[in-house]
């Protein structure tokens, strides 16, 4: 995946924020982007070190309809392996 952009953390997208509220509340904002693909930004939310978890929480956001899609288990894993593998070539 290539990205094509940058996004600072203050330019989260409030549907991406809303999406994710429970953990923010719980957590605080801890979002990330990832990339972005076409007309879709990538969003994973990173839990405190202190925190065990399981896979990672990645937010797809379209940027035409400004719908968010929460993805998790092996498909949010394969997501960022995706960037992270674009990121070190």
């Amino acid at each position: 995946m290539k990205q094509n952009k940058q996004i600072m953390n203050t330019d989260i997208p409030q549907s991406v924020i809303r999406e994710a509220q429970g953990l923010i509340e719980r957590y605080g904002q801890c979002i990330d982007y990832l990339g972005g693909c076409q007309d879709v930004d990538y969003f994973v939310f990173h839990f405190p070190d202190r925190t065990i978890t399981g896979f990672p929480i990645v937010y797809l956001y379209y940027r035409k309809t400004e719908e968010v899609v929460e993805v998790t288990g092996f498909n949010a894993l394969d997501i960022v392996e995706e960037f992270n593998k674009s990121k070190n070539n």
